[in-house]
């Protein structure tokens, strides 16, 4: 290798995975990213179906609107230093997220003194713990060097917010069940309830949802097609239907891959890209620590993810440019209680049109147990009896759709369903769950994943390995590139290069 550039090897083409190839090829590094799928993208993906009206309609499997998209901030600038622009529309400003409880209605505006406005009015008396929180919640965010692109953020090393849950701050505030139910109802955006939940996730998907919220016009694809074309114009390569059975190692380092058809590729530089128990079955079973493989190996996954897809009738009136989160009981913590009778959670997204169709996304739980009997089957190869709670789970997540958004009853079509065995074959989350690992503090801080190995040039990132959703994704892949790069200056670098691109007077990320 002496006097060529360096050479890795990336195992999956997820955001985290193409972000990491795209910042390597930029400095100068050759990459090839592998694929055990017959298209690139993991939670990006989209997929098709036959609608009502006999064309096809395409859905999202897992990207439904992106934070942080204004100029200035986080996901904007990385998508920039990344050398992409991704289609986007902002979504209500004064209602993205809109909450529905048996209680009651609440909406969510972009911005946190917008929201610390409308938690007053829904919670008078209670403004002085409306206050701390929206403070806190600044602080913790401020302090994460790579979601605020600060290198010498402020308590950037201190373990409390990995280590403190949002349901032990609510606690300390001495907030009301109200309130409580408010701060909490968006908690499906990284999937771990409140009493494992901590601060820093809550802070750092609440915060960037609330700071810039927007659809990706063209859904998952329009980033996936983008990141792949930039892969290639930087001279990297990307390889479907390549699935690695094998991480090679000789002596103290990476040495390569080997793939289920035999194929070995050789290169010094490995990055696992993948769930961390799916990184954990390729590597060589010492290169973590055996406290790291016994935490990883009693730690949850998130909830099941059980979606139904489809599409409306008509024009979507008050319902347009937001996410209707419509919970069954005033405890949003319910959502990780799933049942198989009545109607169920649904946090509903309406992507922006497309060829003139209006599709619908309406994602709830599962427990994965329901599907044990299925474990051995693929999708597609499933009896009546699997087919049979599928329809029942679909007709409990319709009930609530129909209940909490009255003007859609009788205009909407089902087209497809997907559970957690769907999303364990096309996604390769073994648990089907939401996001993977569940972001807990026990797989958080001090308890979280290692991206370095004990192999030198062996690496991990990917789901479970940081914050949830694209945004936290793109995070550990540009976070694992500066690793394998040994840059400590990379987010200075990405903020030097991207200012560039800034309008004036545009915002920075909120401090």
């Amino acid at each position: 290798m002496s006097g060529m550039a360096p050479y890795t090897i990336i195992v999956g083409s997820g955001i985290s995975g193409l972000s990491a190839a795209i910042v390597l090829a930029r400095h100068g590094w050759r990459v090839q990213v592998l694929e055990s799928h017959v298209v690139p993208g993991g939670c990006m993906q989209m997929f098709q179906r036959r609608g009502p009206a006999g064309g096809k309609v395409r859905f999202d499997v897992g990207v439904h609107y992106v934070g942080s998209l204004k100029p200035g901030q986080t996901m904007w600038r990385l998508f920039r230093y990344l050398g992409v622009s991704v289609p986007a529309l902002p979504l209500d400003a004064n209602c993205f997220d809109r909450i529905s409880l048996p209680s009651g209605e609440f909406a969510v505006p972009v911005g946190w003194d917008a929201l610390a406005r409308n938690l007053r009015q829904a919670c008078p008396g209670e403004a002085a713990a409306i206050a701390a929180f929206v403070a806190r919640m600044r602080a913790v965010e401020s302090s994460l060097t790579w979601h605020s692109l600060n290198a010498d953020a402020p308590g950037a090393y201190d373990r409390t917010p990995h280590e403190v849950t949002v349901a032990g701050l609510l606690g300390e505030l001495g907030v009301s069940p109200r309130l409580r139910s408010l701060l909490l109802a968006q908690s499906s955006l990284y999937g771990a309830p409140s009493a494992r939940a901590p601060l820093a996730i809550h802070a750092a998907v609440i915060g960037s949802a609330t700071e810039g919220p927007h659809y990706v016009v063209g859904g998952g694809d329009a980033i996936t097609s983008r990141l792949v074309a930039r892969l290639r114009e930087l001279g990297g390569d990307l390889r479907t239907r390549a699935a690695v059975v094998r991480v090679l190692v000789e002596g103290d380092r990476a040495a390569g891959v080997e793939l289920a058809s035999g194929e070995v590729l050789r290169a010094p530089e490995v990055i696992l890209a993948l769930h961390p128990r799916r990184a954990l079955n390729l590597m060589p079973s010492d290169a973590w620590r055996s406290v790291l493989r016994q935490r990883l190996a009693l730690a949850p996954e998130c909830v099941g993810l059980f979606c139904v897809y489809g599409v409306v009738q008509g024009e979507l009136g008050e319902y347009a440019g937001r996410n209707h989160y419509l919970l069954r009981d005033d405890d949003p913590d319910c959502f990780y209680d799933p049942s198989t009778k009545g109607p169920a959670d649904a946090i509903v997204n309406f992507a922006p049109p497309a060829d003139g169709v209006q599709t619908f996304t309406a994602m709830s739980s599962a427990r994965a147990e329901w599907f044990a009997p299925w474990q051995a089957t693929r999708t597609a190869r499933r009896d009546a009896e699997y087919m049979a709670l599928k329809q029942r789970l679909v007709a409990n997540v319709m009930a609530m759709v129909e209940q909490r958004l009255p003007a859609l009853r009788g205009r909407l079509t089902v087209v497809e369903a997907s559970t957690p065995l769907t999303i364990r074959d096309y996604v390769n989350y073994p648990g089907g769950g939401l996001y993977g690992l569940e972001p807990s503090v026990d797989s958080q801080g001090v308890n979280g994943v290692r991206r370095k190995t004990r192999y030198h040039g062996l690496y991990v990132t990917g789901a479970g390995t940081g914050t949830p959703g694209v945004l936290g994704a793109c995070v550990t892949g540009f976070a694992v590139a500066a690793t394998a790069l040994g840059n400590d200056s990379l987010i200075r670098e990405v903020r030097r290069e991207t200012d560039a691109f800034l309008p004036c007077a545009a915002p920075g990320p909120s401090p």
